[in-house]
């Protein structure tokens, strides 16, 4: 039996914990506007299609100022 895709697995942390640095793969809980700054930018290199972290920050900051 072959591993599932790591990909489709939701893991869920929250925001303010290093594992919101370091880990591209999750989905935020709690996220703030200061965090979101700060979490695009540790993950800013990373392409949007391979770190839910930066797409997820991204969607989040155009909608808090599109709000």
């Amino acid at each position: 039996m072959s591993n599932p895709d790591p990909h489709a697995q939701n893991m869920f942390v929250d925001a303010e914990g290093h594992l919101a640095e370091h880990m591209c793969h999750v989905q935020l809980l709690s996220l703030t506007f200061p965090r979101a700054v700060e979490l695009r930018a540790l993950h800013s290199r990373h392409r949007p299609d391979d770190c839910r972290v930066h797409l997820q920050v991204a969607v989040w900051l155009w909608e808090w100022g599109s709000g």
